[in-house]
């Protein structure tokens, strides 16, 4: 989250994080009108240059305090045209004479477009609030950051787990991981670690999406869990594409494991090669390793992606089918009956 303040009662609010766009907002007119906001007068996508200038000049009869806000307005979504060019310079003139008592906040979904006039003109005094997704580290050092302040702390285990939780996300939003982080407060209680094992209990479902809990089944050859648990892990084509690529990425590290090991290199090299940063989960990999054999990895590899090009090509049978032979495959393996 980026912040560039400039004029203090004018706030450009922009990002891909809806949530967090729409968090802040409303922050910033609490703490502007030290927690006594007035009612602001919202503009949705709607208004014209005269309209807002009113909502910004006009006072109420029982509060000098004035809010407005002006959510994806049409001036920072496209070039303005030859006729609005006057009406918008007016209206800048209008915003940087804005008394104290006056405030105004602006949204855009995604980013403006700064090579445009209207942009790069409110930019010269306007403050700015980017609101983007985190990066899968950062959402763990976030998490582990809220949880600390709140008198816990995460056990090794625990931070590699959130980081191959968050791995696989490629929008993460701070309130999200916030709303988590109390839960896991709740399921913690006394405890002053949290753990592996209260994490994969408290994260929901929507958060790692069970692939991590059906991936260890899957390893122990529960073919009975493996089929009961592929409904909710591959629930569409966006789940299932994404799931499975988390599956084909494990499998490919135990594989790369096998090939390290016959290799004269040292712990830390097999851990820059496999892209593992902590002695945990150098751990969890060997562990992985001693339950796939290097042969198991491979064929199941190559099941999998002849069952996507069969997808593509209208075909491919089952991905069931795929996952229960590997089950059927191993000495762990567990029997399962399918119902008709």
């Amino acid at each position: 989250m980026a912040v560039k303040a400039k004029q203090k009662n004018v706030w450009l609010l922009c990002g891909d994080d809806a949530v967090l766009v729409a968090e802040k907002k409303n922050e910033l007119i609490r703490r502007y009108f030290k927690g006594n906001p007035p009612d602001a007068a919202v503009f949705d996508g709607t208004g014209s240059f005269p309209e807002y200038r009113a909502a910004l000049e006009g006072q109420s009869l029982f509060s000098p305090d004035t809010a407005v806000v002006i959510q994806n307005p049409f001036f920072l979504k496209k070039a303005l045209r030859k006729d609005d060019e006057k009406p918008y310079a007016a209206f800048l003139e209008t915003l940087r004479a804005l008394p104290p008592e006056v405030f105004l906040v602006m949204t855009v979904d995604g980013k403006p477009d700064r090579r445009t006039k209207a942009v790069k003109g409110l930019l010269d005094f306007a403050s700015l609030l980017e609101c983007d997704f985190l990066r899968a580290d950062d959402g763990a050092e976030r998490m582990e950051e809220y949880l600390y302040h709140h008198g816990k702390r995460l056990d090794p285990e625990a931070r590699a787990y959130l980081e191959e939780v968050l791995g696989t996300w490629s929008e993460i939003s701070a309130p999200f991981l916030e709303t988590e982080c109390d839960k896991i407060l709740l399921v913690c209680g006394d405890e002053p670690v949290v753990t592996k094992a209260l994490l994969q209990d408290s994260l929901t479902d929507y958060m790692d999406q069970g692939v991590f809990a059906f991936f260890d089944r899957l390893l122990a050859r529960d073919a009975a869990a493996v089929l009961e648990g592929a409904s909710r892990v591959f629930t569409d084509p966006a789940s299932t594409l994404k799931n499975t690529g988390f599956l084909a990425a494990q499998f490919r590290r135990i594989r790369m494991v096998h090939e390290l090991d016959r290799a004269p290199l040292s712990q830390a090299e097999k851990a820059a090669l496999l892209g593992v940063r902590g002695a945990w989960q150098m751990k969890r990999l060997a562990a992985m390793a001693r339950q796939v054999s290097e042969r198991e990895a491979e064929d199941f590899l190559l099941a999998l992606f002849r069952w996507q090009y069969g997808q593509r090509s209208g075909g491919g049978g089952e991905l069931t089918d795929v996952l229960l032979r590997f089950c059927m495959g191993g000495k762990r393996a567990r029997p399962v009956r399918r119902s008709e």
